[in-house]
C-alpha cells in the first residue's frame, strides 16, 4: 500500500467517525470500512460488556464485514477464553500464520478451506481495552504479515475515538447527564470517565439525589427503578 493510499483510508474513516450520528448505526458500516482498509475479506469488531456486576466481562460481536455465522455472532466470549478474548485479556496483538495448522487451531470459530491467515488487535480507551477489531483473508496478497497487523493496529485507534466520540456525544444528549457529570467532575478534579459501568452508577446516584431531593419517597424511586428494570427485559427479549 503507498502513502497515499495509507493517508487516503485513514481520511475516510476519520470523516465518517465525525459524520456519523450513533455508534450502533455506524459500527456496521465502520467495519466495512476497516476491512476496506485492510483489504480482507472479513473484520469483525468485538466490544467488551459486564452486563451489569452479575456477568463477568466478556465479548460480543457489535458488527461484522464479509459474513459470520451465527453462532459466533450470537456468542458471548470470555476475556481470556478463545482468540479474540485472549487479545481482550492480554492487551497483545496477534499475528497468527496459518490459523488451521498452527497452537491457536482448537480455538478457530470459522471453516475456510486452505491456508488462512488472521490477525486480532486491541481496542483501547482510557487505558483499558474496550474491544477487539479480527480481520483474515486478505483479497490482493497471498498472506498477511507484519505491515499488516501494524495497519490494524493503527486503525483500531481510529475505531477507539470513534467509540469515544460517540460515548460523549450520548453522555451529552441531555440535561440530566451534564448536570452528573458536572458534578463527577468538581469531585475528581475535572476528571470526566467514559467507562460506561461507572456512568451507569454515576447515573444511578445523580437520579436518586434528583428524586430525593425533589421530594418523592423512596417507594417512588424504587417504583422508577423497576420501569427502568421492565423496560431493559424487555428490550432484551426483543433482541
Amino acid at each position: 500500500m503507498s502513502d497515499d493510499d495509507f493517508i487516503n483510508k485513514l481520511s475516510e474513516l476519520a470523516s465518517f467517525v465525525e459524520s456519523t450520528r450513533s455508534l450502533e448505526a455506524g459500527l456496521e458500516h465502520l467495519t466495512t470500512l476497516v476491512a476496506h482498509a485492510m483489504a480482507c475479506r472479513h473484520c469483525s469488531i468485538m466490544l467488551v460488556s459486564d452486563e451489569g456486576n452479575s456477568t463477568e466481562p466478556h465479548l460480543r460481536v457489535e458488527a461484522h464485514s464479509g459474513g459470520l455465522p451465527a453462532e459466533v455472532r450470537d456468542h458471548r466470549q470470555p476475556l481470556g477464553s478463545g482468540i479474540a478474548g485472549q487479545v481482550a485479556g492480554t492487551g497483545k496483538p496477534l499475528l497468527i500464520l496459518d490459523l488451521h495448522r498452527s497452537v491457536y487451531a482448537g480455538l478457530a470459530r470459522r471453516e475456510e478451506p486452505g491456508t488462512v491467515d488472521v490477525i486480532s488487535v486491541p481496542i483501547r480507551l482510557e487505558a483499558r481495552v474496550i474491544g477487539v477489531i479480527n480481520v483474515d483473508s486478505p483479497l490482493d496478497r497471498p498472506r498477511l504479515s507484519m505491515t499488516d497487523l501494524r495497519l490494524a493496529t493503527i486503525l483500531a485507534l481510529v475505531v477507539s475515538k470513534s467509540v469515544q466520540i460517540h460515548r460523549l456525544k450520548g453522555l451529552l444528549k441531555t440535561n440530566f447527564m451534564q448536570l452528573a457529570l458536572a458534578r463527577e467532575a468538581q469531585r475528581h478534579d475535572g476528571a470526566i470517565t467514559q467507562d460506561p459501568a461507572r456512568v451507569a452508577r454515576l447515573m444511578a446516584h445523580t437520579l436518586y439525589d434528583e428524586m430525593i431531593q425533589a421530594g418523592f419517597a423512596r417507594d417512588h424511586v424504587l417504583m422508577v427503578a423497576t420501569e427502568i428494570l421492565s423496560q431493559v427485559h424487555d428490550a432484551l427479549s426483543h433482541r
